[in-house]
């Protein structure tokens, strides 16, 4: 006689084994996870404030959407929280740097080592983008821009 019995759990998806979703050892300053787990292209991740910067004490939250081509194509994340910084946009959160470029990606990053260095540029901003009124502040006058920064993170990312 056959079996006809079915393993009924839903295979996980080999993104969540490549990204370490099932690891405990997330960063102290990071962590990130799918949205829904029957959608392995959906994530969101959130990073904590560096210290000793403008965002100190700040949680700030990012949208992941990883495209059916990654690794070899990489993410768009932007940042959910507001945030005053040269290379994101304060409006709808876009985040300017060459890793998340496409003629820049290197299929070895994965989301923990992208929230890492976001979490690094949040530190150390890269003012290059002469329309981005945050970069222009950081160039012109740094300690207002730090105020500012420190303003927008105590009123969008403290809780």
């Amino acid at each position: 006689m056959a079996d006809w019995s079915f393993d009924m759990k839903p295979k996980k998806h080999w993104m969540y084994e490549r990204e370490g979703l099932r690891k405990v050892d997330f960063p102290s300053h990071c962590s990130y996870g799918p949205v829904n787990e029957d959608d392995p292209y959906k994530w969101q991740g959130m990073i904590m404030g560096p210290p000793d910067s403008p965002y100190e004490q700040g949680v700030f939250f990012l949208s992941i959407d990883l495209p059916p081509q990654y690794p070899n194509k990489p993410p768009t994340i932007k940042f959910l929280t507001k945030v005053y910084h040269p290379n994101i946009n304060g409006e709808d959160g876009t985040i300017y740097v060459d890793i998340l470029e496409e003629d820049k990606w290197n299929p070895v990053q994965n989301i923990e080592s992208l929230l890492l260095s976001i979490c690094s540029l949040l530190d150390d901003p890269n003012p290059v983008d002469p329309l981005n009124p945050p970069c222009l502040l950081f160039r012109k006058d740094k300690k207002k821009f730090v105020e500012t920064a420190k303003e927008w993170t105590r009123k969008y990312a403290m809780f």
